[in-house]
């Protein structure tokens, strides 16, 4: 089975060296990760899977700079991450909760914009765009209450490509939705991916959607986490629920995540 390093072949945008995270609290300390260390290159789609409670969102958060790091670094473009990054957008599973009820569709996507301090002419601009390419400008005067939970996922993936982020970052974005739903935003990130040509790093527990997303998939080891093998994902650039998922590579590719997910959970390490 094929693996790779980012580092290997061109210079990483996003680089974690020897991240360690330590939970302190009540008289005792709980060490989530350790030296975790892996890149993703500029323009790259790379999956993250590994099994429950492995530090998969604690990653995700550190390298967001939403939570401070024991050890290590998370370096972006060349500048450690000290905090959130201004080139970085998050999806987080909990849709419902990202989104603000009171507001509309329009607004919830316009938000950040402001924040950002983007000129109003723009602003539309960004808007009207990323609703057009997640399917949602009919919906702009709805309010979230009203969608469905996919589009309420689609909303939030509207508002983080509306800030034209370096990378963006998603954190189980699925998991809530139903199976149909989830083939089309699997669909609709790699559509989205390979036009605006942004670099995404996908947090997923579900083995079969880190193949047909990534072009890499990182398997993380038990807890305290550290990278237990990088997968090379070598399925065709142009993929397809059901083209794609009935190739052989596909099944090949799935069984051998999903054996090394299996011994995660058995406690194997690397080198053991």
């Amino acid at each position: 089975m094929t693996t790779t390093s980012v580092g290997a072949a061109r210079p990483a945008m996003l680089d974690v060296r020897g991240l360690k995270k330590v939970y302190e609290g009540r008289g005792r300390s709980v060490e989530a990760v350790r030296d975790l260390t892996f890149g993703v290159a500029s323009g790259e789609l790379v999956c993250i899977v590994g099994p429950s409670g492995a530090g998969k969102t604690t990653l995700l958060r550190c390298v967001a700079g939403l939570l401070e790091a024991s050890g290590g670094e998370v370096v972006l473009d060349g500048e450690t991450v000290t905090g959130p990054p201004r080139g970085m957008a998050v999806v987080f599973q909990e849709y419902g909760r990202s989104l603000f009820p009171w507001m509309t569709v329009w607004q919830n996507v316009e938000l950040p914009l402001k924040e950002k301090k983007v000129p109003r002419a723009e602003r539309r601009r960004l808007a009207e765009e990323s609703l057009e390419a997640v399917g949602l400008a009919d919906v702009a005067k709805a309010h979230p209450w009203q969608l469905s939970g996919g589009m309420q996922q689609r909303v939030a993936i509207a508002r983080a490509i509306a800030y034209e982020p370096q990378i963006l970052l998603m954190d189980e974005p699925f998991a809530a939705v139903d199976a149909q739903t989830r083939a089309d935003l699997e669909d609709l990130v790699r559509s989205l991916w390979r036009r605006l040509g942004i670099t995404v790093l996908f947090v997923t527990h579900d083995i079969d959607e880190s193949v047909y997303l990534g072009q890499r998939v990182i398997v993380l080891s038990g807890s305290p986490t550290v990278v237990l093998e990088e997968v090379a994902v070598d399925l065709p650039g142009e993929r397809d629920q059901l083209t794609t998922r009935s190739l052989p590579r596909f099944a090949e590719l799935r069984s051998h995540v999903y054996e090394l997910v299996q011994r995660a959970k058995r406690g194997h390490r690397p080198g053991s």
